[in-house]
């Protein structure tokens, strides 16, 4: 008969073979299991001779108790610092709200080994609400909180330490803590992002679709350039310091610049060969605007890039794909055009990118992350015109610039590249860590820091000439008039196929949305109907509710548009978990969906309305072939 601790161990090899593997072939003994006073096995450190106890010598479960007594465990999320033998963790999981979810940080496995002679490993690991990363992969702890946050229930992270573990290993879990706070900032930014463009995204998709196809994909780009020299050209204020020499680039390297550092770049004769465009908003277009007569190159956009941008530029634009739900079902039936990820700001869709392109050594320029010298940006940025345009003369365009900082609600201290004190935005240092995620995840490219300034000190520094001297003079010219001959993504199949798809998801939505009025005038007066009689209202309106996600499709179509409402939903459908509806609670239930399906009512509208849209477009749209682009001989000669 197995016991415990064969049983445990079996677990963790169907759980994880490598982490069976570790736990296994330990030979460390810094821990050991002994008995306590009242018999449960308490665990001992041995640290310079001395040894010290984890948990109490004479009863680790009382001690457990008393450990959480001051921990708020009617919190949505609770993260566990240590493992230890696991008394705490029990009596967490005893107490703790029934909507609560755990998750585990234990990054020894002599610990874990340790834990299988005092703790059901399948009991406690195999429950829905217990997330766990046992190992000190700091990039598989952020995956994982991805996973462990419930945004829908979110409100705040209570932290429960095993001090007596953590304070033997205090480098590991300070990184760990940081890594689980930037990655829920991360996901509360990127979810109020998404709540704040609303309905952009799609309707900018489904706007953009004949400029897109009118465009190359960029997938013929995927490794184009592989061992190059690439430089990341962003509009921080230390790119006035070395911009010029980017002039002796002269094609033998290859430029790629953010959109706000495109101006500045043209305004000193610099053409960079991709520029790049992610950012749905129509301000953002404005980085761009006046320049299309300017560019020798192609943008490289987003297909939810605001329209004007596919207005003014198609002939000079590749299209990437950033993985949006919408598009890759458009994808479905034009074929892939080529995927990059990206997350909230385009500095890591330039990089990507730069991945993508299979470019080496990449070099950043003007990558501040910060406010050098109390600035904004770079000179000849957009922003930097609007400023002109409202003040007189270059001391009111400057203090413009400082109350745009002051303005901002968190500023940062911190430490540039020099050790010299500078100041950052909380937003800007959560654009800095994720970027760092990148760099630290990909060890076999080489990243070169050349800004003369800023706060991005996790890759080597080098002076701008040194690496021209190095990388880029000793190199070829790159005939990057090629690409003008790569072919466009329509033809007439495509198309065709497109047609089909759009009136289906048209038709579906006109159909759900005159469900959905049917079913708010029932709702309206159901909350003075008697229980028997609204109970079946009920049932249809969570069959009506599920319906969405019958085709995967619609449901993520629909919270393109907007997830607030489904957000709210599930919100207050928390506050009514457990309870049933009867005499006393079928308001509040009533209430729910009416607001739900109000709130969706519009949404489905407007799917509608872009759909059909979008059909009438595809219509009209007959592609010829678009003629290669020469560069004139003045623009030959300047380069």
């Amino acid at each position: 008969m197995k016991n415990l601790e064969d049983e445990n161990l079996a677990f963790i090899k169907h759980l994880s073979p490598d982490l069976f593997n570790r736990v296994t072939t330990i030979n460390t003994q810094n821990y050991t299991a002994v008995p306590s006073k009242k018999g449960p096995l308490t665990l001992t450190y041995s640290h310079n001779g001395q040894n010290y106890y984890i948990h109490s010598k004479f009863n680790p479960e009382d001690e457990a108790e008393k450990l959480i007594r001051n921990a708020n465990l009617q919190e949505t999320h609770i993260a566990v610092l240590g493992l230890g033998a696991g008394y705490h963790l029990l009596k967490i999981l005893e107490t703790k709200a029934p909507n609560s979810r755990v998750l585990l940080i234990e990054p020894d496995p002599e610990i874990i080994k340790l834990s299988t002679k005092t703790i059901d490993w399948k009991t406690t690991f195999s429950r829905d609400d217990v997330f766990y990363c046992l190992g000190t992969d700091l990039n598989g702890l952020a995956q994982t909180v991805q996973t462990f946050i419930d945004l829908a229930t979110f409100n705040n992270l209570e932290v429960v330490e095993l001090a007596s573990e953590v304070r033997f290993n205090p480098l590991f879990f300070d990184a760990a803590k940081k890594t689980v706070d930037n990655e829920i900032k991360s996901l509360l930014y990127d979810f109020k992002t998404r709540l704040a463009e609303n309905a952009v995204v799609p309707e900018n998709i489904l706007k953009n679709i004949a400029g897109i196809l009118k465009t190359r994909p960029a997938k013929y780009l995927q490794n184009k350039f592989t061992g190059k020299t690439g430089f990341i050209v962003s509009a921080g204020p230390s790119l006035d310091k070395n911009i010029l020499q980017l002039k002796k680039v002269n094609n033998r390297a290859v430029i790629i610049c953010v959109d706000t550092a495109l101006k500045p770049l043209l305004k000193k004769n610099i053409h960079p060969h991709f520029t790049i465009a992610a950012d749905p908003s129509y301000k953002n277009y404005l980085h761009l605007q006046g320049t299309e007569n300017q560019i020798n190159y192609f943008i490289v956009s987003d297909t939810a890039i605001s329209n004007q941008v596919y207005r003014d530029f198609y002939p000079n634009m590749f299209s990437i794909s950033l993985g949006k739900p919408i598009f890759r079902m458009i994808e479905e039936n034009i074929g892939g055009i080529g995927e990059v990820d990206a997350w909230g700001s385009v500095i890591s869709l330039a990089l990507n990118f730069a991945l993508f392109l299979g470019l080496e050594p990449i070099v950043f320029l003007g990558q501040d992350f910060a406010y050098t010298d109390m600035r904004n940006h770079c000179r000849g940025t957009s922003w930097e015109e609007k400023w002109i345009e409202y003040t007189r003369g270059a001391d009111g365009m400057q203090r413009k610039e400082k109350q745009s900082i002051t303005g901002v609600k968190k500023i940062v201290e911190s430490r540039d590249i020099h050790g010299n004190k500078t100041f950052s935005s909380d937003r800007l240092m959560l654009y800095k860590n994720y970027l760092a995620k990148i760099l630290t995840s990909t060890p076999q490219k080489r990243f070169i820091n050349a800004s003369e300034g800023g706060i991005l000190d996790e890759i080597e520094n080098k002076d701008l000439h040194q690496v021209l001297e190095e990388f880029v003079f000793p190199q070829k010219s790159i005939d990057f008039q090629a690409l003008f001959t790569l072919p466009v993504i329509y033809n007439s199949q495509n198309k065709k196929k497109l047609l089909t798809f759009f009136k289906a998801k048209s038709d579906f939505f006109k159909k759900y949305r005159r469900k959905l009025e049917e079913i708010i005038a029932n709702l309206d007066n159901a909350a003075q109907l008697p229980l028997h009689a609204a109970s079946p209202l009920l049932q249809e309106c969570e069959k009506l509710k599920n319906s969405l996600y019958s085709n995967v499709q619609n449901g993520e179509i629909l919270e393109m548009w907007s997830q607030g409402p489904i957000y709210n939903f599930l919100k207050q459908a928390s506050k009514l978990n457990g309870m049933v509806p009867d005499k006393t609670t079928l308001p509040a239930f009533v209430q729910l969906f009416l607001d739900y399906f109000r709130k969706l009512l519009p949404l489905v509208s407007g799917v509608v309305q872009h759909f059909d849209t979008a059909v009438n477009d595809l219509k009209e749209t007959e592609i010829g072939e678009i003629p290669s682009k020469c560069l004139p001989e003045q623009n030959k000669r300047r380069d």
